[in-house]
């Protein structure tokens, strides 16, 4: 035959449940821009041995950001057992940042999960490099979110599986304790994609492309810069527009200017001189 049908995967359902029943293009806005990285680079350069990494960079940009802006540090819940509780804003109080990780494992493919920083706007540069390389290096025996999805993934029956992994959406308490906060930040910008535009299942999405030099415009004179295409999508319900404008250019504005506005104290006077 020139084909056949895989065998049942527990993996594949999880994820099929979860991005058919929580993903909805129809209420989401995506902007997009580049970057200018040449201070993140600067940055980089002088970080010696432990250099910080890009999404380390957009982590911190991103939680500066949201302490700035904490309309958009929100997510739109439902409680579908209460029929007259119509949908609510939820206002996160802390600053999480949920980072996506995919587990490169034969027979799960299809399988990422999420794990999150917890008060990251009171981490360094240097502190989210390292938690960023633990959650690239971790197992079953060492990451507690990664053992919960698994776990439940392959010792439930499919429906109640996907039950317990979506209750996040109508629980608060369980959003914050195994979806976050507001945002989720994905990149799958080492295989060489320029691009990302999607749907999340988080009110903001972030996600970035491959760094490399590109042609850019710098007072008024053509140059080559390192650059990478940010992108935001966001649930318009939780910002208008204009809200959602000011906010991303807020995280460009950061990383454009991460000398100043991201780098260690360390590096500061270092970058400075």
């Amino acid at each position: 035959m020139s084909y056949s049908v895989e065998p049942n995967n527990r993996f594949f359902q999880a994820n099929r449940s979860i991005v058919e029943a929580e993903l909805n293009p129809a209420v989401t806005v995506t902007f997009v821009s580049e970057v200018d990285l040449t201070e993140v680079e600067q940055v980089r350069a002088q970080s010696g041995k432990d250099k910080p990494s890009y999404t380390a960079f957009v982590a911190r940009a991103v939680a500066k950001a949201l302490a700035e802006f904490p309309y958009a540090n929100r997510r739109v819940m439902k409680r579908w057992w209460l029929p007259f509780f119509g949908p609510r804003l939820q206002k996160f109080e802390k600053i999480d940042v949920t980072v996506a990780a995919e587990r490169d494992m034969p027979g799960i493919e299809y399988c990422a999960f999420a794990d999150i920083i917890r008060d990251a706007d009171t981490k360094s540069l240097s502190q989210l490099t390292h938690w960023l390389k633990d959650l690239a290096t971790c197992t079953v025996e060492t990451n507690t979110q990664w053992r919960t999805f698994s776990s439940l993934i392959r010792k439930l029956p499919r429906f109640l599986s996907a039950l317990i992994i979506r209750s996040p959406l109508w629980f608060p308490k369980l959003w914050v304790k195994y979806r976050g906060g507001a945002v989720l930040i994905s990149s799958p910008a080492k295989y060489g994609v320029d691009s990302v535009l999607t749907t999340w299942t988080w009110p903001l999405g972030i996600s970035f492309g491959f760094v490399k030099e590109r042609p850019i415009v710098k007072d008024g004179e053509l140059t080559a810069a390192p650059t990478f295409n940010l992108t935001l999508n966001f649930d318009r319900r939780v910002m208008a527009g204009a809200q959602g404008a000011r906010f991303f250019n807020r995280i460009v504005t950061l990383l454009t200017n991460a000398a100043s506005e991201l780098a260690d104290e360390s590096l500061k006077v270092q970058l400075a001189a």
